[in-house]
Parts: C-alpha cells; sequence; structure tokens
C-alpha cells in the first residue's frame, strides 16, 4: 500500500527515490516480473521491526475485511531481512500478530506461506529451511517464489524434499512466465499441492490432462498477469478456457498493494473482459475453500456462508 510505504519510510527514517503518493505509484507501473520484484524489495527496505510487519499485516487485512474476506493465505520470506541482518522471527512475529488481532477483531482465519526465494538459489533456500524447519507449526504450507525464469523448481528438490518429510504441504509459483515445463517440475520436484498461477498449463495438451484428472488447484491472479504483460489487456486472459477445460481454477490477488487490485478487482477485471459469469465466479470460490489450507470445519463454515449467499441472490 503506498500509504503503509510512506508512512513506514517516515517511521523509520528511510530515504526513498519518490516523495509523494503520486510518485509512488508511478513507480509500480511494472514491464516484467523481474522489474516488479526488484522493485519490491526495494519497498521493504523500510521494515524495520515487527511491530512494522504487523501495522502492515493489520492494514492488509482490513482491506479483506472491507472486500467481505474471511480467509486469506499470504507469502513471506525471512531472507529480503535477514541479509540486511534484521531477526528473521521478527517476519513470524509480526505477521502472526496481525493476524491474531484480524481473528479477534473481524473473524478472519489464514496464516502465512514462507517461501524460498528462487533466484536466490538453493544454496540460500538451504539456509533458510534451517531456521524455517524450527517453526513449521506456525506455517500454512512452504511455497517458492520470485523471479521465475532460469529457476525450475528441480533445483530446490532436496529441499522440498526435507520439507514434505515434515508433512507440511508445499506450493509453488509456476508457469506465469515460465514454460509449462516449470509446472511439470513444481509438481514432481516439489511434490505440490497447489500451483500458483499456472497459466501456460494451457500450451500442454498432456499436462492439461494431467491436471484435468488431479484436479491440482491452480491459484490464477488475472490482474497481476496483465500489469507483467504476460497478457497485454485482460481480454487476452485465459481464465475463461481453463475453466472451460474443467480445471481447478481459483481466482486470486497477487501483491494486491503493488498492483492496486485486490480479490474484488480481479472478480471485477474478469468479469467485464474474460466473460466470467456470476455461476463461474462462485464456482471458482467454492474451488478456493476446497484448496485452503483452512482445517474441515473453517471449510465447511464458509462453503456454508457462500451456499446461504448463492440462495438468497438465486
Amino acid at each position: 500500500m503506498p500509504q503503509m510505504l510512506l508512512h513506514l519510510a517516515e517511521k523509520n527514517k528511510v530515504d526513498l527515490p519518490y516523495k509523494t503518493l503520486e510518485e509512488v505509484e508511478s513507480a509500480y507501473q511494472f514491464k516484467d516480473l523481474e522489474e516488479f520484484v526488484n522493485l519490491y524489495v526495494q519497498g521493504t527496505e523500510v521494515i524495520k521491526s515487527a511491530e512494522d510487519f504487523y501495522l502492515l499485516t493489520l492494514s492488509y487485512l482490513k482491506k479483506c475485511q472491507q472486500q467481505n474476506i474471511i480467509h486469506t493465505e499470504v507469502f513471506c520470506d525471512i531472507r529480503t531481512y535477514t541479509d540486511r541482518g534484521l531477526p528473521p522471527e521478527m517476519v513470524l512475529d509480526g505477521i502472526e500478530a496481525g493476524f491474531k488481532q484480524a481473528a479477534k477483531e473481524w473473524g478472519i482465519s489464514g496464516g502465512m506461506i514462507p517461501s524460498f526465494i528462487r533466484h536466490l538459489g538453493p544454496e540460500k533456500a538451504a539456509e533458510d529451511w534451517q531456521f524455517y524447519q524450527h517453526h513449521t507449526e506456525r506455517f500454512l504450507a512452504m511455497g517458492l517464489a520470485a523471479i521465475e525464469v532460469g529457476y525450475p523448481a528441480s533445483m530446490f528438490k532436496e529441499i522440498f524434499t526435507q520439507v514434505t518429510k515434515t508433512g507440511l504441504p508445499t506450493v509453488a509459483h509456476a508457469g506465469e512466465e515460465g514454460s509449462a515445463d516449470y509446472i511439470w517440475s513444481a509438481i514432481h520436484d516439489a511434490k505440490v499441492s497447489r500451483i500458483d498461477h499456472g497459466i501456460r498449463s494451457l500450451d500442454d495438451p498432456e499436462l492439461v490432462a494431467y491436471l484435468q484428472q488431479s484436479q491440482i488447484p491452480l491459484t490464477v491472479c488475472p490482474c497481476s498477469n496483465v500489469s507483467l504483460h504476460v497478457f497485454e489487456h485482460m481480454n487476452q486472459h485465459v481464465i475463461k478456457q481453463m475453466l472451460a477445460l474443467g480445471l481447478n481454477v481459483t481466482i486470486n490477488s497477487d501483491d494486491p498493494a503493488h498492483f492496486g487490485a485486490y480479490l474484488s478487482e480481479n472478480m471485477m477485471a474478469v468479469q467485464q473482459h474474460c466473460g466470467i459469469t456470476d455461476d463461474e465466479l462462485l464456482r471458482m470460490t467454492h474451488n478456493a475453500i476446497d484448496a485452503s489450507f483452512a482445517d474441515n470445519d473453517r471449510k465447511g463454515t464458509m462453503h456454508g456462508m457462500l451456499d446461504s449467499y448463492e440462495q438468497t441472490t438465486s
């Protein structure tokens, strides 16, 4: 959130190359994933403490409450901060405190999915796992994120083998800018239970057949795909085709503060430009509940709430 970026910069006396809200918003016009990652990392330099993470998390969860989101699963990492000499515990403590407050105030459930930063390589990921492995009870899953091309999940196979031995689920960003081979690698090498993005799956008929049969969830993030020029316009997005093929599609936001599109904005965009119907939005929301790492009781509650909504609008 641009406002929070400026607030934390002032609070922690961090000099930024932009001074106004308009300058921040202008800076976040990305040409590709790599440019986004670089600017994202620059923005994290204003975070200095667990309190900052608490404020940031609570601000995001307040936005969720405003959009009637009752469960959310957020990605995070420690490497961005430990490389600056900050303690890894501050990331977990701050985010966890934000979720506890949001659960108390607004009934929002969810939690965090720490991710290995793939473009830093498996050695750094192994170092991070040395810390993460002692905190697995605090996580929903372990992920693989950041610059995709050149860094398939196969590079991290040994680490993900260690992760899965703990019983922790795994997810991976795959098939956004990378080819369908990156999705196969996430499936075979990281043993993922969920694919983040997955839009390149349509390039490989064999992969489409596998996803139809396995029903591995695909967390599609339409607005970020357009912002990163994976598609030049939303009307080119393949989400409608993915649904028509029977793939297990969910609709999500990806770094919503940076791309200016939270869940509601993503839903409205695909309805306006991709021909997605109300029934298809409801279907993807049911898919998202099933694909979440919430426990069965929470999933049942969320399905029940959605069923009640459907009845009132039918």
